[in-house]
């Protein structure tokens, strides 16, 4: 009965695995992920555009609701929600990749704890088999690593040579890892500019509100001027404010998933130096030598 249960587990497991994102390319996740922050983009837009009032404050500020420039929903904010959409989108996917990533060192591909049993020829091949089994689909660093070493010590036999792939992968991920973050920095970047460009925007309209003169012996026109003069300029300043404020959300985030990367990487290169590299021996002529006097002595 209990074995049956078991089995019916491992089968349930085995389906929902079928489910995991980790399965997928990185790149159609990034896909996948961008389409889905558009669609909840687009979404919570128009619920702010018929839930807030058109001259409320926060339809002023955060959509700029009763635009004079454009027909709206095309108006600078809303195209910079839509960017800070997709970098919150690209912050999810480095996120994921790094929880993926540590996830896999709790899987113990080497057998931490038999760190003290030196790896064999034999092992070896059925370690590097291991890794090529569970790195089925998406390769994460550490099966690139492990395979790397694993590769490197069968062809030369020696420590110094796995040791030296271990840091120039390394080395490699960490470059790897930055470009990773192009986007990314491309919409932190962007986001600051488009506020820039919406506040060029509402002061070239205030310039050319201000240049019509009302009369100013009526009370009701000056007043109209004024205040569609002081609406421009709001646009101007409200863009600018937006901008900063979305811009610093997502450089916080990119701080926060960058750092976790790379710290994971730290680990999964001390997780190979302990349960690979000072699990390896010299294979050259000097061994074989030691191994031939032990022989004759016994």
């Amino acid at each position: 009965m209990n074995n049956q249960i078991s089995n019916e587990a491992a089968l349930t497991r085995k389906e929902l695995s079928r489910f995991d994102l980790s399965k997928l390319n990185p790149d159609d996740l990034r896909i996948i992920v961008m389409l889905i922050s558009l669609v909840m983009v687009v979404f919570v837009l128009a619920f702010l555009s018929f839930s807030l009032k058109p001259t409320s404050v926060l339809a002023t500020v955060l959509l700029d609701r009763d635009s004079q420039y454009m027909p709206y929903p095309i108006t600078v904010q809303n195209v910079m929600h839509v960017m800070f959409a997709l970098g919150v989108g690209e912050v999810f996917v480095r996120m994921y990749g790094a929880k993926d990533a540590r996830r896999q060192l709790t899987t113990d591909l080497l057998d931490g704890a038999n760190k003290d049993v030196p790896h064999t020829q034999e092992s070896l091949q059925a370690l590097a088999e291991k890794v090529a089994l569970d790195g089925l689909g998406n390769e994460r660093h550490i099966h690139r690593l492990i395979r790397r070493i694993v590769v490197q010590f069968q062809a030369t036999g020696n420590v110094g040579d796995a040791q030296t792939v271990l840091d120039s992968s390394v080395e490699y991920f960490q470059h790897e890892i930055g470009l990773r973050y192009n986007m990314l920095r491309y919409l932190i970047w962007v986001l600051p500019t488009l506020g820039f460009i919406g506040t060029l925007i509402g002061i070239s309209l205030a310039l050319g509100t201000a240049g019509n003169l009302p009369d100013l012996n009526n009370p009701e026109s000056l007043e109209t001027w004024i205040g569609t003069l002081t609406k421009n300029l709001g646009v101007a300043f409200y863009t600018t404010l937006v901008a900063l404020t979305l811009s610093a959300i997502l450089m916080f985030l990119n701080n926060v998933a960058s750092g976790r990367e790379e710290r994971v990487l730290n680990e999964t290169s001390q997780y190979c130096l302990d349960f690979l590299i000072n699990r390896l021996r010299n294979l050259g002529p000097d061994a074989g030598a030691s191994e031939s006097t032990e022989q004759s002595s016994q």
